[in-house]
């Protein structure tokens, strides 16, 4: 009876017992390794796809980093408050940007106060800074086309509350917000951004691009001292050089209305420069391009980075072919007393702007002549 017994109870060390805590962790141990292994084996057997995973993940992270660093660059860019007040013109079709440019942004030339200190401080000093450039920009809704167009630093028009002057006197009275309201009562266009631009900056933007080339159809000379001042054929344009393309004025046979081609054609050909494969893919040249940002331009308030990286991204199929380069129309010039004017057909111009504003610049454009920019060859 007691053998029956023993052969039917458990045998000695067979109990069922739960696993310990440190016998799970040997378990998950063991597993581990076995995984690890599995992996290095493969990884053994797949060197070609294991190196290119690393390489992939190495310049993931470094475009990354880029692209944190260029998000960065644009936080750097100088913004400043606007008031454009009350009744202004209906908001039109795609976006249109005032540029102005200034020759000396930071007031690096003592020439007066800094324009960006004044717009930071809200104390605008009449008479301390002044833009002798002023373009409108417009970006048409579906991104496939755009306008520039050149207001002449001399046209004759009414300033709001200082009566009529030539129009760089509502940069010098009242800053940006002056000479914005000025093109809206004028044109009748609405602006949704203001940039100014220092020109002296460009000599950056140059050397970041590794310059641009121009071509000069005739030989020119400077009338005040009697020396050549442009030979004829082509011309590398970078850092100083460029500075006096865009503002030579007195050898040129049209003066300021031949300065405004050389601006438009030194624009259009940096624009060309800039969507070429060799900037648009080239890490070096844009992150210098980034770094020189801040110091080459100043912007509103409601142009934010988002809204830059917005507009960069809509307008990255935008090319040189896109723009229509333009000067505001006009009747040549003039004198208003002692001073030389330019006299502005408000009209045409006037109309101009409504089929800008309205995204029917072309058919407009179809029936009414206006000065565009001719080739490359043929600017002054």
């Amino acid at each position: 009876m007691s053998n029956d017994v023993e052969l039917d109870g458990p045998e000695v060390g067979t109990v069922d017992t739960a696993p310990t805590s440190g016998e799970r962790v040997l378990v998950r141990r063991r597993r581990r390794r076995s995984w690890i292994k599995r992996r290095c084996a493969w990884f053994r057997r797949h060197k070609a796809i294991t190196t290119l995973v690393v390489i992939a993940l190495v310049l993931l992270a470094i475009l990354i980093g880029w692209l944190l660093y260029l998000n960065s660059k644009l936080g750097d860019v100088r913004r400043f408050e606007t008031d454009l007040g009350d009744n202004r013109p209906p908001q039109g079709q795609g976006t249109d940007i005032l540029l102005m440019g200034v020759d000396d942004l930071d007031g690096s030339r003592e020439v007066g106060d800094s324009v960006y200190e004044m717009l930071e401080a809200g104390t605008w000093k009449p008479g301390t800074a002044r833009s002798d450039t002023m373009m409108v920009l417009h970006i048409e809704a579906d991104h496939r086309a755009a306008q520039l167009v050149s207001i002449p630093r001399d046209s004759y028009v009414a300033i709001p509350g200082h009566g009529r002057s030539k129009i760089n006197a509502a940069f010098s009275w009242g800053g940006p917000d002056l000479a914005a309201r000025t093109v809206e009562q004028t044109m009748g266009i609405r602006i949704d951004h203001l940039v100014i631009v220092d020109f002296d900056g460009f000599k950056d933007v140059t050397g970041a691009l590794g310059g641009v080339n121009v071509f000069v159809p005739r030989t020119v000379s400077d009338p005040r001292s009697g020396t050549v001042d442009w030979e004829r054929g082509f011309h590398h344009l970078e850092g100083d050089e460029a500075l006096h393309y865009v503002r030579t004025r007195y050898s040129l046979p049209n003066g300021d209305f031949g300065r405004i081609q050389r601006q438009q054609n030194f624009l259009r050909t940096v624009l060309e420069k800039l969507t070429t494969r060799g900037v648009m893919f080239n890490p070096v040249r844009l992150t210098r391009l980034a770094r020189n940002l801040s110091s080459l331009v100043m912007v509103d308030d409601s142009l934010t980075s988002a809204k830059i990286r917005d507009l960069a991204l809509a307008n990255r199929h935008l090319r040189s072919g896109s723009f229509r380069f333009l000067t505001l129309p006009n009747s040549g010039s003039g004198m208003v007393g002692d001073a030389s004017v330019v006299k502005v057909k408000p009209r045409q111009a006037r109309a101009m702007f409504e089929a800008i504003s309205k995204d029917q610049f072309e058919s407009w454009y179809a029936h009414h002549p206006v000065s565009e920019l001719p080739a490359g060859n043929e600017v002054p």
